[in-house]
């Protein structure tokens, strides 16, 4: 740059320098080398300090004081030095921090490894067609969700319309549907594509797929069935309703829920299959007719939520089981938690455990 740059021309140098150099830039930003520049450029770059910078050296040159000068001739003149730009220290500055930066940035760049080839994703994705008939009447009977391939951490939530699944067609280089997944599916997310707003999952161990962002919430296999049974929980069942029984007789069983929240309790014979599964509202008292004769153990979980879809709570499970197995008179009543005295307390079993009949 020459001493005599216009403002512009400081400024674009200035700013050259500084996306070289600036702290946050990585490879070539040097703080100590960027404050330097600053300060120049706060000098070169404000007219007013420039014009000061360059004053003094734009004055007559005085050899001694005015006292002893002698008068000019006619044939004197005074030797008006030539204008100059900033000292020569500001400039030296420029000189080394340009050079500096641009063998960093010759480094820099040389020492970035190629980038891979990466298939482009076409932004818009074809129309999908409306849903024949067929597929309105699995949206009115709730369809299985899927488990795609991998580690499962995010699941497909209920929205308006079919959730495709998409791929990459190489020849027409765009994307094309693939398939469809029913609410619910759970899927493993690898990235996210902001340019068109999809979430590349794992489909198979060898095939990858791609599923509209908005149609995700994360969330891992239990999660998924959860929101799942929350979704199709349906009509709550009423105190005393039986949801399952094995078998008839003349046995009768007094039940009661002393808890505040709901209760399904089960009747498990000797061979661990559950002749009785029946639900008590909080608070709720029933009476069971018809059960065959023989001895019991009851199971019994205590939740929120009851699922009609996946015969269990949807949220807030904990179930439990009773130590011994009695007679139905023995168990009559069988009140929920139990309260016999000096009887084992009733141990935790997983939810699987649970509900196996």
């Amino acid at each position: 740059m020459q001493p005599s740059a216009s403002p512009a021309e400081v400024t674009q140098a200035f700013r050259r320098k500084a996306r070289l150099l600036h702290p946050d830039v990585p490879g070539t930003g040097d703080t100590q080398a960027f404050v330097a520049i600053k300060e120049a450029y706060d000098v070169l770059g404000n007219a007013d300090r420039r014009a000061a910078y360059d004053r003094p050296i734009q004055r007559p040159v005085v050899t001694s004081p005015p006292e002893h000068r002698p008068a000019p001739t006619a044939t004197a003149s005074l030797r008006i030095p030539r204008a100059s730009g900033p000292p020569l220290a500001v400039w030296a500055i420029f000189g080394t921090m340009l050079i500096v930066g641009i063998y960093e940035v010759v480094v820099h760049v040389m020492a970035i490894p190629p980038s891979p080839a990466v298939t482009p994703i076409a932004a818009n994705a074809p129309s999908v067609a409306p849903q024949t008939p067929a597929e309105r009447q699995r949206a009115a009977n709730p369809e299985a969700p899927r488990q795609l391939a991998g580690t499962p951490n995010f699941y497909v939530i209920p929205t308006a319309g079919v959730t495709v699944l998409w791929r990459i067609d190489q020849e027409k280089k765009a994307l094309v549907p693939a398939g469809r997944l029913p609410p619910f599916s759970a899927v493993q997310a690898l990235r996210l594509y902001r340019q068109n707003g999809l979430i590349e999952v794992k489909v198979t161990d060898t095939a990858n797929g791609f599923v509209e962002a908005a149609r995700l919430a994360p969330g891992d296999v239990n999660a998924a069935r959860n929101a799942y049974c929350a979704y199709n929980a349906g009509a709550p069942p009423t105190n005393g309703e039986v949801l399952h029984q094995v078998g008839a007789g003349p046995g009768q069983l007094a039940l009661e829920n002393r808890s505040a929240q709901p209760v399904v309790v089960k009747l498990r014979d000797e061979a661990g299959t559950a002749i009785l599964s029946t639900y008590l509202s909080p608070g709720g008292h029933a009476r069971i007719d018809g059960l065959p004769e023989g001895r019991y153990r009851p199971d019994y979980a205590i939740g929120e939520l009851w699922s009609r879809a996946c015969s269990r709570f949807a949220a807030g499970m904990r179930a439990k089981r009773m130590t011994d197995f009695a007679a139905l008179d023995a168990l009559t009543p069988l009140a929920i938690p139990p309260d016999h005295p000096g009887a084992p307390p009733p141990s935790d079993i997983s939810d699987e455990t649970f509900h196996r009949d």
